[in-house]
């Protein structure tokens, strides 16, 4: 599996009956609890006002507040439409956000600075899509309360009531509904997915069939308005409707605008690993043949038509008529198992695989014709446990404590070395990486261990750097042989850097 990281474009977080604005706060603090707050009404008489709007009414009612988030989908949609990443029954989107108490055990039900709040304990935050109707502005504010004092003057710049807030999208436009939406469970309105949080300092990790589902709708749509990928995170309604509390409830979680690695961003998954078995066929299990198309520059392409595949035998005869699959831009493949040889035949032999019905830029191509070696099965039955196989790994594509330009893409070739040889290599099939930052003595992992690719001359892995933060990453090796697992760590140290 490979992963991708689109982040937030405009962030902001709204209070219940506030005109306050916190956009720019790298920390965004959700909330419910004490009496803070009015509810207000509409009445649609004008001689009717709540915190300066008018048409409204009011009540005293808890407070709570939101946060709400627009997602950058541009890139991951590129990718999509040039063919490098597909979305199948494999691809997931899961959105992650930093817990401030997750690194700190001591804050668990501490009181927070600003009033009577303490930090939350057992309780469930939702993700759910704004019912905004128009596209709205993240606003310049900073600070969840106005200075007051001696140094109001000088510091009340940090203080906005200008939109986005708990009334407004923009300064013209309001929202659908006060807040972005009505804070009852209904048929307009359910979660995208939920998180129970136990301690209150777990970090947000949201995924659901549903979120993946919503993701896949806006890169495949054709178009889409600006408002349609407004998402928020709120306490369940049922926590924003507790009443009698004496203490507000708050949890704290890393905003985009974080001077730290933390930034939030929606994780997807896809599966774009390739494990080519051309060089090690067996015989009666499932093997794996792929097909690539490069231009001339070593550039993937895609076909306009589906590739088709006749497994030809070791006597000319036409055995099976297969549809490839398209894992990624330039990379197909079927699945094959031959059970038994022709009549007469022992393994090793050779039978031919001829790719036909490929078309590039419209120009049907000639039948490409590939040859594959069965061998006899890949069991080890008998008494002989076996051992660990031991080998040598060097790493090339990035170099030690290179300076990489963000949004290069680099194929890392990992050469495995037969132990006591100069230059024996051979190709191994369960290598995994893992790629990953150092802050202070936490490792942060950025890609957890993933399969490293093994075509049919060399074991490698993409590293796409379009949505990797600027800093300084390691790379570890792992390979797992009879059931010893190996970790080479810190094979590479790399940094990215912006783009001037």
């Amino acid at each position: 599996m490979s992963i991708f990281r689109s982040y937030f474009s405009k962030n902001n977080t709204i209070i219940a009956n506030s005109k306050t604005n916190t956009a720019k706060n790298p920390v965004t603090q959700i909330f419910y609890g004490k009496n803070v707050a009015k509810k207000c009404t509409y009445t649609g008489y004008s001689g009717h006002t709540c915190d300066g709007v008018t048409g409204f009414s009011h009540t005293a009612v808890n407070g709570y507040s939101r946060f709400l988030f627009d997602l950058d989908l541009d890139d991951i949609k590129n990718k999509i439409d040039s063919c490098c990443l597909l979305l199948n029954s494999a691809t997931t989107h899961c959105l992650k956000m930093v817990n401030t108490s997750n690194f700190d055990d001591s804050l668990l039900n501490d009181k927070v600075l600003v009033g009577d709040t303490r930090r939350a304990t057992s309780f469930t935050l939702m993700l759910f899509k704004a019912v905004s109707g128009s596209s709205w502005s993240e606003g310049v504010g900073y600070d969840y309360q106005r200075n007051v004092g001696m140094f109001e003057p000088e510091f009340d710049i940090t203080h906005s009531t200008r939109p986005s807030h708990w009334f407004s999208a923009t300064t013209l436009v309001g929202w659908t509904f006060p807040g972005t939406y009505l804070n009852t469970l209904g048929s307009s309105f359910t979660p995208l997915a939920t998180q129970y949080f136990d301690n209150g300092n777990e970090n947000i990790n949201l995924c659901s069939t549903k979120l993946t589902r919503e993701v896949n709708e806006l890169l495949t749509a054709a178009t889409s308005t600006i408002s349609a990928n407004t998402y928020g995170i709120a306490f369940l309604p049922a926590f924003e409707n507790l009443t009698g509390l004496t203490e507000a409830y708050s949890v704290g979680f890393f905003t985009k605008y974080t001077q730290t690695f933390y930034e939030p961003f929606l994780e997807t998954d896809y599966n774009d690993v390739i494990s080519d078995d051309r060089g090690n066929f067996n015989l009666n299990i499932p093997n794996r043949l792929f097909l690539y198309l490069y231009d001339y520059n070593g550039n993937p392409m895609c076909s306009d038509t589906q590739p088709m595949v006749n497994i030809v035998d070791c006597n000319g005869v036409t055995q099976l008529t297969l549809t490839s699959t398209t894992l990624t831009c330039g990379a197909y493949y079927i699945d094959l198992a031959i059970p038994n040889l022709p009549l007469g035949q022992q393994p090793p032999v050779e039978y031919e695989d001829i790719w036909s019905n490929i078309t590039i830029n419209g120009i049907p191509q000639p039948p490409v014709t590939n040859e594959f070696i069965i061998y006899d099965n890949a069991f080890n039955i008998g008494v002989n446990a076996g051992t660990p196989k031991i080998y040598g790994y060097s790493v090339s594509g990035v170099k030690e404590n290179e300076k990489i330009s963000t949004g290069e893409t680099r194929k890392v070739f990992i050469s495995t070395r037969v132990p006591y040889t100069v230059s024996q290599q051979v190709l191994v099939d369960n290598l995994q990486y893992r790629v990953y930052v150092t802050q202070g003595t936490t490792q942060v992992e950025v890609i957890p261990w993933s399969p490293v690719n093994m075509s049919f001359t060399h074991n490698y892995f993409l590293l796409d750097t379009s949505w990797m933060i600027p800093n300084e990453y390691y790379i570890d090796i792992k390979a797992t042989s009879n059931q010893q697992v190996d970790i080479y760590s810190k094979q590479i140290k790399f940094q990215i850097v912006n783009q001037l």
